[in-house]
Order: C-alpha cells, then structure tokens, then sequence
C-alpha cells in the first residue's frame, strides 16, 4: 500500500467515522439501533461540567483548524490545543480579529514552542463569547470543520505524499480520534442510562 492509498484510507474512515457521530446528534437518530438519541436524551447526557468544558474546547478548536496549513501549522495547532485542554497556566491573548505572526523558514521544533514562551497561540483561537454555548450544535459545527479538514489534507496530494506528511497526519489524528472516544463514551453511558430507566419502569409496571 503506497503512502497515499494509507492517507486516502485514514480520511475515508475519519470522516464517514465524523458524519456518523454529527447525525447521533440530530436528536433524531438511533444509537446503533438501541436507544433514541432525543433532544432530551442528549440534553441530560451534556449537562455536566466535564462536557460544559469539552463544548469550549471543541469550540476553539472548530473556529481554529480551517486556519492552520498542514503540514507544519496542524502540530503547532495540536500542540496549542492540548496545552489549552490540560489547563496549563499560559496566558493567551483572546481576540479572534488578531493578526497571525509569519512561521516562515522557522524550524518546527522551535515554532512548536512559541506560544509557550510568549504565552499566545499561534493557530488556536480562544475568543470570549458572551452567551452559553450548545454542546449539540458546537459538536455538529466542529464535525463540519474536521471533514473540510480531512479533505483538505488529501486534495492534491496524490504525487507528493510523504512518510513525513502521513507522519504528520497520524498525529493530527490521534487528536481527533480521542475526541470521538470521549464523545462514544458519552453516548454510550447515555443509551445505557435510558435503557436502565425503560427497564426499570417495565418492571415496576409488571409488579402492579
């Protein structure tokens, strides 16, 4: 299997993988042919402060991976996005109009460590937003973000695919793939809470 063909497998897989996950998030879709994932079904799934965080996280990162150019700007932006995620105390400047700085010939591992020493992001956004934000509907949008992304990373790279550029890839997505073992997990526990709940209200009908 030549490099490319390795490449074209991993983004069919991603993104069929991503648009499956987008519909479980309709409300209107059945998760795996158990349990219906209704509105209120994933609205009581959400509502907790580990995925009031993630809705976050997976805002700034929908609002940043359309600007990083891969190969070089996606590490940056998964560096910036894990340093973000893991709550180090780096003191990033919020503003979403701001100018990105010039990478130019700069070395990867130097520009990878940028943000650390100047405390702000090079790729990742991370505005203030003055409202609550929809896990449902920020999940959806960054679904849509990552499919652009994987395609975007195939698109005429038939000839020029690299180890190094599969590589670099992989590594944008392990990110990824992490994120959509979080959210299975949490679709999981949900379908498993509401079968417990139909379960327990059969049997109480049985005993009366």
């Amino acid at each position: 299997m030549s490099y490319f063909q390795e490449l074209d497998q991993l983004v069919d897989t991603r993104i069929k993988t991503l648009a499956h996950l987008q519909h479980l998030h309709t409300g209107t879709a059945f998760y795996f042919d158990t349990v219906r994932m209704t509105s209120d079904v994933l609205l009581q799934a959400y509502d907790n402060p580990v995925a009031t965080r993630r809705c976050w996280q997976y805002k700034y990162l929908g609002l940043s991976v359309g600007r990083a150019s891969f190969c070089e700007g996606t590490n940056v932006l998964l560096l910036e996005y894990e340093n973000e995620t893991e709550a180090k105390q780096v003191n990033v400047t919020q503003n979403l109009f701001r100018r990105k700085r010039q990478i130019g010939s700069q070395d990867l591992s130097n520009v990878s460590t940028t943000f650390l020493e100047t405390g702000v992001y090079e790729y990742l956004e991370t505005p203030d937003i003055p409202f609550d934000l929809d896990y449902c509907h920020v999940f959806m949008s960054l679904c849509d973000a990552l499919i652009a992304a994987y395609n975007k990373l195939i698109d005429g790279t038939e000839d020029i695919c690299s180890q190094g550029y599969l590589d670099a890839v992989k590594r944008f997505d392990g990110l990824i793939k992490k994120i959509i073992v979080n959210v299975y997990k949490d679709l999981e526990n949900a379908s498993v809470s509401v079968m417990k709940d139909e379960l327990a209200l059969f049997c109480e009908g049985k005993q009366l």
